[in-house]
């Protein structure tokens, strides 16, 4: 029997003892995991409740990589990239949250092993995958109001556009007719996926090959959108880029900005496999809103179902 971990925030540096009891303690459960083929949904919470131990700056300055090490090994063919969490680690493309990722937690992709395939399971349990998921709806919904709002002719920019499943379901519900989206992705094999799955629906669709950071157009938009984009910057990129995409906006249009919230549970999960994120609280979206000199009755925090997923929107 495991008991309930102590987090991480309550030892004092000096009682590095009581670190690696709780290091050789997570070990052993997810060894015990691993070894009978990977987590059962009575598992979850203990398993949630030990990662979480492990999440954010505190534990980044008080667990050495030798013991971040360790905590991973315990996972054995678990960690390879045939899992999500281990793509996540493994990042074969490159990066964090690339395509791939993004579309399989999307998709609800399964190992097709039956040795890992409870380990994607536990990683669709997670809250931070469900409010990825929840993105498509919010999408829909947003795209919904800003072709209500000019039905001849919504133009919408989507920055890291990603897989494109998020623009197919959109398409898929409420039809393409007077809509047109301008793609800004830098992977040309995430274009690729994108131009395929939403062939029928690439009369309304431009993509551009370019990092965000080197995009410019003359063009204004009904509707700016970043879903998982601005929580890979630092305070003075994301500024910057809001500096950039303001004169983008057409009169009454939105700037819409996904952030992932200081409040996510799955963080020691993601951390543990260096999916890192900057979280943040409503407060400072709206500061970094504010600093780019957005009055502060044009700004809004919204959220998908799970309340993990922040959206900084800004009415022009």
């Amino acid at each position: 029997m495991y008991a309930q971990p102590i987090p991480l925030s309550r030892f004092a540096p000096t009682r590095s003892h009581e670190i690696e009891k709780l290091v050789h303690e997570t070990h052993g459960f997810i060894s015990s995991l691993s070894e009978k083929g990977g987590p059962d949904p009575s598992d979850y919470v203990m398993l949630n409740a030990l990662l979480q131990c492990f999440s954010g700056d505190n534990s980044k300055s008080m667990l050495s990589d030798n013991q971040f090490q360790q905590i991973r090994g315990a996972f054995g063919g678990a960690l390879s990239p045939e899992t999500i969490q281990g793509w996540a680690y493994h990042k074969p493309l490159g990066y964090a949250g690339d395509f791939k990722i993004i579309e399989k937690i999307y998709s609800y992709h399964i190992s097709s092993n039956p040795h890992l395939a409870k380990w994607d399971h536990y990683s669709h349990y997670q809250t931070a995958t469900k409010a990825i998921r929840n993105r498509i709806s919010f999408f829909l919904d947003q795209v919904w109001k800003a072709k209500n709002q000019s039905p001849n002719n919504c133009q919408i920019l989507n920055l890291a556009s990603g897989p494109g499943r998020d623009m197919h379901e959109t398409f898929s519900t409420l039809g393409a007719q007077g809509v047109q989206i301008d793609c800004v992705e830098q992977d040309h094999q995430a274009i690729k996926f994108a131009m395929n799955l939403c062939k029928n629906f690439l009369s309304h669709i431009q993509f551009f090959h370019k990092n965000v950071l080197r995009f410019t157009t003359t063009k204004t938009y009904n509707l700016i959108w970043s879903g998982g984009l601005f929580d890979y910057f630092n305070d003075s990129i994301f500024k910057r880029m809001i500096k950039r995409l303001l004169p983008s906006l057409k009169k009454n249009g939105k700037l819409i900005i996904g952030n992932f919230s200081t409040d996510n549970p799955s963080r020691g999960y993601m951390d543990l496999f260096n999916w890192n994120l900057i979280h943040r609280t409503r407060e400072e979206l709206r500061q970094l809103a504010k600093s780019c000199g957005v009055l502060d009755q044009n700004i809004s925090i919204e959220q998908e179902p799970e309340g993990i997923n922040l959206f900084l929107v800004i009415n022009n």
